[in-house]
């Protein structure tokens, strides 16, 4: 009688560390998917935060806040200044936070202000916008 090898044959652990490498790969891209819809459903939420603060500035001061110009593009500073000045945040502390890769910027509109975010590295392609009447491209 033969007695059976103890342990795998290579082509069995070859088997299983393709199948594991597709499975893995599968993962990764799916993953990937997740999180950037997290990230911009994150943007659009802050993006509605920026327009009720946007109501209440122009409630006390009868003016909205539009301190980055008509052609304002989302940057770090542009975000500091709304994060200053409509949620009258100290230096320290940021209300909008800029974990999920979104910068945002406030303009003049036909309907008073647009609220404009983009990805921190991908400002042409991902240009998310809310105005004063709830209209936006998201």
């Amino acid at each position: 009688m033969k007695k059976k090898p103890d342990g795998f044959s290579l082509i069995e652990l070859l088997v299983v560390v393709a199948i594991l490498g597709a499975l893995a790969g599968i993962g990764i891209v799916t993953y990937a998917g997740y999180t950037s819809s997290a990230k911009k459903s994150s943007a659009e939420n802050v993006m509605q935060q920026i327009a009720l603060m946007q109501t209440e500035q122009y409630s006390v001061f009868g003016s909205y806040y539009n301190a980055d110009g008509d052609n304002c593009t989302p940057t770090s500073g542009t975000t500091e200044g709304i994060d200053t000045t409509l949620f009258d945040a100290d230096t320290d502390e940021n209300v909008i936070s800029s974990d999920a890769g979104y910068e945002y910027c406030v303009a003049p509109h036909s309907s008073g202000y647009q609220v404009r975010a983009c990805m921190t590295a991908k400002c042409d392609e991902t240009l998310l916008t809310l105005d004063a009447k709830g209209q936006n491209n998201f």
